[in-house]
This record gives structure tokens, sequence and C-alpha cells, in this order.
């Protein structure tokens, strides 16, 4: 009995240990496929592209049609649609004569007529709209309309409760549909600046709303707040400011992007690029002729005419042999993950 038991643990803390294996498409003569984080093959190149894996499936792509395939590379939904990704519980969205519709992995389309825009499913419903000018509602995992199309607009439901939109008012339903809450229209968001000007003629600058400068106009664009810091393009060069406009890195850079979890922002200088800290020190020298963002102690980086990826210190951990690597490293069963945290409002 206690065998029995020890099995039954391993084969689940085994079944963890791949839901948590973080796997990257990589394009390798010519095909794409799936590796590792040791750069060993997890699915050969054998597609013309790919996405992400998304909860344990990936879409592939073969002669301009769409199909999903699990994490062994098994085809589970057939090449035949212009787009597809994992919705949930052995369903996909795909697309359709550019609409949406739900197929199964047993191959059947869910509804008879397709539909112009679906949301994410959240406690067992999703929003879903099936006409440009239509009205939205909320079908379950099924693929059942659950609460009927009245909405002008639908959001997904937490704590058992949706937010929906009728006009000038938001409601708060319940899973049956009911009305259960009315909620005052927010109006404008509060921000402690604004930004004026026009980002074509370089004239971007930030204020507060009372008018004081924070940016004066000399700007083309700005980046989105990480802590107290963002980036800016000032003559088609980047710098980074904190949020009292006190320039912390001049405008050297031909790239800047956002700061990763480790602390490292990717940088272009002389054609190259290289990383830097949030004081401006280089911190891996501008080498490569391109770089994604760091994720889980890994970027990828083009090394003359070849992807790899490299960790902090700039060293090749995975030998740049690949043709292109457009994705960072993720779970093969994680669902929504941003490369960077920043604030969107400030």
């Amino acid at each position: 009995m206690k065998i029995v038991i020890y099995i039954l643990i391993f084969l689940t803390l085994i079944s963890c240990a791949d839901e948590n294996k973080l796997v990257s498409p990589v394009k390798f003569e010519g095909k794409y496929g799936f590796i590792d984080e040791n750069g060993d093959w997890l699915i050969k190149p054998s597609f013309d592209s790919t996405g992400v894996f998304f909860k344990g499936f990936a879409d592939v792509y073969k002669n301009g049609k769409a199909g999903l395939i699990n994490s062994n590379g098994k085809l589970v939904v057939e090449y035949k649609y212009e787009y597809i990704e994992y919705y949930n519980d052995k369903i996909a969205l795909v697309g359709i004569d550019n609409a949406f519709n739900l197929v199964h992995f047993d191959q059947k389309i869910l509804f008879d007529k397709n539909f112009y825009d679906v949301g994410d499913f959240s406690e067992g419903f999703a929003p879903v709209k099936f006409s440009e000018n239509g009205k939205w509602g909320y079908l379950n995992e099924k693929g059942e309309i659950k609460i009927d199309t009245l909405y002008d607009y639908a959001d997904i439901f937490e704590d058992g409760n949706g937010l929906v939109e009728l006009g000038e008012f938001e409601f708060l339903i319940n899973k049956r549909g009911k009305i259960i809450d009315t909620i005052e229209s927010p109006g404008l968001e509060y921000k402690k600046y604004r930004v004026i000007g026009k980002s074509d003629f370089g004239t971007l600058g930030k204020v507060t709303l009372f008018g004081d400068t924070i940016m004066p106009m000399k700007y083309s664009s700005f980046g989105y707040v990480q802590k107290d810091k963002f980036w800016f393009k000032e003559k088609n060069k980047f710098g980074i400011a904190d949020t009292t406009g006190k320039i912390l890195i001049e405008p050297i850079y031909e790239d800047l992007t956002y700061f990763c979890d480790n602390g490292l922002a990717k940088a272009k200088k002389n054609g190259y690029y290289g990383f830097i800290d949030e004081n401006g020190e280089v911190v891996i020298d501008f080498k490569f002729k391109d770089v994604h963002g760091f994720k889980y102690g890994l970027a990828a980086a083009k090394l003359d005419d070849k992807w790899g990826f490299i960790d902090k210190k700039g060293e090749f951990v995975i030998e740049p042999k690949f043709d292109r690597i457009e994705h960072q490293f993720r779970p093969i069963n994680a669902e929504f993950e941003s490369m960077y945290n920043y604030q969107l409002n400030y």
C-alpha cells in the first residue's frame, strides 16, 4: 500500500514539474519548434509558425492554416482556421471568415453563428458579442449562452459578480443575470499628470492637473511608470526620468525599454544592444544585434545572425544557433504573463 502511495506522489510531482517546465518557441533551419530551458528540443521544428504555450496548449501554423497542439506535440485541433488559441475545457477559440467561433477537441463547432468578439473565461463564464454593433452577454464553458446578449459591454466575473454597462450606467450582475448593484460612472480616472503637445512634432510634455510643468514640451514619447521612473524620447534618443521630472539617465540611447524583473533594461548604443541597470550603469556590454528582455533569468540575444539565450552576466547558456526567437521562456501551463511590470496610470 505504501509503495502505491509513493508511486502516486512521484507521478504527481512529475506532473507538476511538467506543468512548470519552461519552454520557448524558436525557429531552426526554416521551421519552428519548442525548446526547454536547457536548450533541448521539447517539440522538434516542423511548423511554419507558432505562438506560445497557454494552459498546456500552443497554436501552430502550416500552409497558412492554424491548428492546436498539446505539450507532447500532438495535434488536438486540425489545421483549418485563420486563427486559433486554447480557450478552456478542451475548447479552442478559432478565426473563421474574419469572425470567431469555438471548436471542441472533437472538431465540432459549438455555434451555428460566428461571433464578433469574446473575452476570457472567469468563474465558468465568458463575455461574448455576436456582431460589431451588437450586444454583449455570457456563455458557459460548454459554449451555451447563459446570460442573454443585452449589454453594451460585459466584463469578466470576479467574486461571483460580472460588471456590465448599459447606456451611461454600470451594473454588477450575478450568474443568473440579475442586477445586484448599480455603480456610479467613474468619469475620468485620477492622474497626477497629463500629457500635452504632439508626438509628431516633438512637443510632448507633462504637466500636473493644475498646469505645473513636470517635463517641458520637447519630447516625442514617454513610457509608462515603473516604480518612480519612466523612459522618454528626445530627438530620437532615449533616456530615463523620475516622476518629478528629474533626468536620471541622459538621452543617449538609440533604443531603451522597461526594466525587467532582475532590474535590467535593454538599451541600444552605436547600433548594438546591451543591458543597463536603474542607475544607468552598463551591466552587459553593447555587443548584440538584438535582444529581448529578461524573464526567468534568461534573455534571448542575437549574435551575428543567430539567436540564443544569455544569463544576467551576458554569457550564452543556450548557444546562438536559432534563426529566430520571438518569445521568452514561460511555463508550459502558464496563463497570461507580462514581460514588464508598470503602472498604466500615474
